[in-house]
C-alpha cells in the first residue's frame, strides 16, 4: 500500500509540475501568423527558400519575406495574404515554369556502352562519366522524375522527361536534381526554347546528336528583336526581348530551337 500511494503521490506531483512549467514556459502564438498559415498551401516543399510553411508565415507577418514567396499557391494565395495583412492586392511576377533544355532522346543522341545498373542519373554518372555520348545531355534516367514533388515531371516515351507547365511549381527540386544541371527556369508565357545544352564546337556536335545546337549563328543573325545571344557555342534567349517571332526556329538547320 506505501508503494501505491507513493508512485500515486509522485504521479500527481510530477504532473502539477508539468501542468505548472507548460503554462508558465509556454510560448504564445501570434493569431496573425496563424491566419497566413492558414492560407499557406502548408506543402512545406522549400521552394520559397524557407524550411516550412510555419517558418514562411512568420517570415510575411515580420515583413522579412513578400506574400507572393509561395510557388505553389501562387496570385491566389498571395493575394489572401496580402489581404489578410492589410496591403491590398499585390502585384505578382510572370509564372516561371521549369524546361530540361535537351533534345536527346534516345534516337537522337547516342550511346557510348549498355549501361545495366541502379536506374539514376547519378548512378550512371560515376560509371565513365554517363553512357550518353553528349557529354552535357539528359542521361534519360529520371532522377528528376523522382525529385518532383507534385508529379510535374514524366518521363516521355523517347527517353526525356516532361515537365508539365500547369503542375510546375518551380519549386526547384528537379533543378537540384539534375546532375547535368540541364533544366533551367523560363516564363510560363515563352513561345521558343533552345533544346540543347552542350558546349562542344560544331563539327563534333554533328557526329553525336541530330539535333544538338552546331553553333552556326544564324539565329541570332535573323533575331530582329535581338533576342538572341551565342554564349559558349550555344544561343541564349531573352525572353524579355523575344517577340515570338519564330525566325529562329525556321532558320536552324538542326531544329535545336523549338516553338512550344
Amino acid at each position: 500500500m506505501i508503494s501505491i500511494i507513493s508512485l500515486a503521490l509522485l504521479g500527481a506531483l510530477s504532473g502539477a509540475l508539468l501542468a505548472f512549467a507548460s503554462e508558465k514556459f509556454k510560448v504564445e502564438k501570434d493569431p496573425k501568423v496563424e491566419e497566413v498559415l492558414g492560407l499557406l498551401p502548408r506543402a512545406n516543399c522549400g521552394a520559397c527558400g524557407y524550411p516550412s510553411c510555419v517558418v514562411l508565415a512568420e517570415a510575411i507577418v515580420a515583413g522579412k519575406a513578400d506574400p507572393t514567396a509561395c510557388k505553389v499557391g501562387g496570385e491566389s494565395t498571395a493575394n489572401k495574404i496580402a489581404e489578410s495583412l492589410g496591403k491590398g492586392k499585390c502585384e505578382v511576377k510572370e509564372r516561371m515554369v521549369a524546361r530540361v533544355f535537351c533534345g536527346g532522346t534516345n534516337e537522337n543522341c547516342g550511346k557510348k556502352f549498355e549501361y545495366k545498373g541502379i536506374h539514376d542519373c547519378d548512378a550512371v554518372l560515376l560509371v565513365g562519366g554517363g553512357d550518353k555520348l553528349c557529354e552535357y545531355g539528359c542521361l534519360n534516367y529520371g532522377t528528376c522524375v523522382k525529385a518532383c514533388k507534385f508529379d510535374a515531371v514524366k518521363m516521355g516515351a523517347d527517353g526525356l522527361p516532361v515537365i508539365d507547365p500547369e503542375k510546375c511549381v518551380t519549386c526547384g527540386k528537379c533543378i537540384i536534381a539534375c546532375p547535368r544541371k540541364i533544366i533551367e527556369y523560363i516564363p510560363k508565357s515563352a513561345k521558343v526554347v533552345v533544346n540543347c545544352s552542350t558546349k562542344d564546337k560544331g563539327a563534333y556536335v554533328r557526329k553525336i546528336c541530330k539535333v544538338g545546337c552546331i553553333s552556326c549563328r544564324l539565329c541570332e543573325k535573323a533575331c530582329a528583336p535581338g533576342a538572341i545571344t551565342m554564349r559558349d557555342n550555344l544561343p541564349v534567349i531573352d525572353y524579355n526581348k523575344c517577340t515570338a517571332c519564330l525566325e529562329c526556329v525556321k532558320v536552324c538547320p538542326m531544329k535545336t530551337i523549338v516553338k512550344i
